[in-house]
């Protein structure tokens, strides 16, 4: 993009003879009317070279020529000029050097020492930066350089994100992007004047401006495809790649303004390169949402799910979490689960928080912070619970690796999918967007965009844990060491209940945990034979055969006349019990079987959340009577697997 830039404003200098060399000095040396006035006719002559020879002689001939002692004057500034130019170097250095060595050491004593941990700056501090930003464009001005140079090496040098970044994001963000942004972006607008392109006398420099903007973005568009291409990138990626880096912004609509201030660019020249920046970008946008697919990334030859995995296979848990307070659930959880040597665990912890005050997005494996151990990180408190989970279990049985992530909430799930896709994950573990403590609730819209993202987008299985906060209260958490003791499968029949079944098989083996599965059946059913009903009956009694003689598993059927006999079982049933695992049923991928559509036709009317599905929306219910917690679990839709002989690595 910024190479695109550089070549038109470098086609402009080539196209109308402008001093290639332009420096400050020179502005001192040379009468600046008579300097002006020869930029001002170079710029506004046309193509022809003759023509601008005779128009600069007569240009030159019109300015009123310096008398002896500005000759004079002019000269002996001509024989300092080395000297000049070296005390303008050695300035920028000094002032390289105070940024490097006085405002870096500063900015991170501001941040991490006067500041506590996950707050924002004081006043004091907030305004010490304030005035350092605006400081530096007036020295680089004042030494001789571009003001703009300045304010970005001070950005450079100050530590990004928390507290610095963020405190100016929230501070002074929305001030400038409501306000001085549209301005500046409509004083823009209003400097485009359309009536000087289709004058008759500007079509020859409007066809070459135009030729040289078509030959800049054929040859980004090229020249990214061939790139790409080099690196075995997908063709389609490829395209969408140069697509997306011939997208005009704020950066181009700056450097055509600055033009047109300092004449590079006349008002013809202007309208032109503004009508192309609009009207590229204005084509590549469509064009990128028309052929990107995040979901093909993600895509796999093998499914990842529970269902189709070993029994003995290593479970590889994505865990997610968006603040301390969903490391206790989730940990309970997966102490339920149950782990040990013959059938361990791998989990990935991820911690996800926002992006303020960085540009780029963040994903990169935890490490302890440096700061002392009586102030450490979100991130520290929440690696050190699942460390000490780690510790309590048994040798070989759990491993954690932590990462952490800062992005965007609108692209968040990108980073989730693309670790649990390079982690080889069979289960990301997310929480649900609403918690509650017993006296009040909470929830984030954001967080339930992200869940609502990863469900379409995940390259494996996904579960949603509902913490409803009174596992501890309930009378069957009798243990001193477990929140869950008692867990229920409600198995209605398709590919998400039987990734649920498999998920809470597990349970069971741990020694700790108690399973009920309540199979529901129509009355009346006669059952279509079809291969997902077939699958459920071979499951169901590959569970039972192996879990027959233990006493922590019990088996029960249910038979109902319909979805109003389903939810009266549920609700009878479900009080009894610290922890209910669903499928999600209802999502995308393979339709239900019809006889276990028929076991909840009607429930899905008055849904709240639909990606818990019709089971899970009702059990999360603010109407629900029995508030314990609830485990949605969805398979990784068939869709989502990659067409065999794809090139994928798996």
């Amino acid at each position: 993009m910024h190479i695109c830039v550089c070549v038109l404003q470098s086609s402009f200098l080539s196209i109308y003879d402008l001093p290639t060399v332009v420096r400050r000095p020179a502005i001192t040396i040379v009468d600046p009317g008579y300097f002006h006035a020869v930029v001002a006719q170079y710029v506004l002559c046309s193509c022809s070279h003759d023509s601008r020879r005779t128009t600069v002689a007569q240009t030159r001939a019109s300015v009123p020529s310096p008398d002896a002692s500005s000759c004079r004057n002019a000269s002996a500034s001509s024989d300092r000029s080395p000297a000049f130019t070296a005390k303008i170097l050695a300035s920028f250095v000094a002032f390289v050097l105070f940024v490097g060595f006085v405002a870096r050491p500063a900015g991170r004593y501001i941040a991490y020492k006067r500041t506590p941990t996950g707050a924002l700056l004081s006043e004091g501090s907030f305004v010490v930066v304030v005035i350092a930003a605006l400081l530096s464009p007036l020295v680089t001005d004042a030494i001789g350089f571009k003001y703009m140079i300045g304010p970005m090496m001070l950005g450079l040098a100050l530590p990004g994100g928390m507290p610095i970044g963020a405190t100016m994001t929230e501070r002074l963000d929305s001030f400038f992007i409501a306000l001085f942004l549209p301005v500046y972006m409509a004083l823009s607008g209003y400097r485009t004047d359309l009536a000087e392109v289709t004058k008759a006398e500007a079509s020859e420099k409007w066809c070459a401006l135009e030729l040289f903007v078509a030959l800049c973005v054929s040859g980004k568009l090229v020249g990214c495809v061939a790139a790409g291409l080099f690196f075995t990138m997908p063709f389609r990626d490829a395209v969408v790649l140069a697509l997306m880096l011939n997208i005009r912004g704020i950066v181009e609509v700056a450097a055509i303004n600055n033009w047109g201030d300092t004449m590079k660019a006349t008002a013809e020249h202007y309208s032109m390169l503004t009508m192309s920046m609009v009207l590229i970008t204005a084509v590549c946008t469509p064009l990128i949402k028309l052929l990107y697919d995040p979901s093909g990334q993600f895509a796999r030859a093998k499914r990842r799910s529970l269902e189709h995995a070993r029994l003995s296979a290593d479970l590889r848990v994505l865990t997610c979490l968006y603040s301390e307070d969903h490391a206790a659930p989730l940990i309970d959880l997966l102490e339920a689960t149950g782990s040990s040597r013959d059938s361990p665990m791998s989990l990935v912890v991820l911690h996800l928080t926002e992006l303020v005050g960085r540009a780029a997005s963040v994903l990169k494996p935890h490490r302890k912070s440096t700061r002392s151990s009586n102030n450490p990180t979100p991130s520290d408190r929440i690696v050190n619970a699942f460390r000490y989970f780690e510790q309590q279990a048994a040798p070989g049985a759990v491993t954690v690796v932590p990462y952490v992530a800062q992005a965007p909430f609108s692209s968040m799930h990108h980073d989730v999918c693309s670790l649990a896709h390079s982690r080889k994950a069979n289960l990301i573990l997310l929480p649900f967007h609403k918690s509650s403590d017993g006296a009040r609730s909470t929830a984030s819209n954001a967080i339930r965009s992200i869940n609502r993202s990863v469900l379409q987008y995940a390259p494996c299985s996904v579960a949603i844990l509902v913490d409803h906060g009174l596992a501890s209260g309930s009378a069957c958490a009798t243990a001193a060491n477990s929140l869950l003791q008692r867990a229920a499968l409600y198995f209605l029949g398709g590919a998400d209940d039987r990734e649920a079944l498999a998920y809470a098989a597990r349970m069971p083996e741990a020694g700790t945990m108690s399973l009920t599965v309540v199979r529901f059946k129509l009355r009346n059913w006669v059952g279509m034979g079809g291969r997902d009903e077939a699958m459920d009956e071979e499951l169901l009694q590959e569970f039972w055969a192996r879990h027959r003689d233990n006493e922590r598993v019990v088996y029960v059927e249910k038979t109902v006349e319909d979805a109003e006999g389903t939810a009266s079982v549920v609700r009878a049933m479900s009080d009894k019990f610290d922890l209910l695992v669903v499928g999600r049923r209802g999502g995308e991928g393979e339709s239900d079987p019809e006889g276990s559509t028929a076991l909840t036709c009607g429930l899905s009317e008055w849904s709240e959340f639909p990606e818990l599905g019709v089971l899970g929306d009702m059990l999360a219910s603010a109407e629900f009577a029995s508030k314990v917690s609830i485990l949605v679990i969805q398979q990784q839709p068939p869709k989502k697997i990659a067409a065999v002989g794809s090139n994928v690595n798996d």
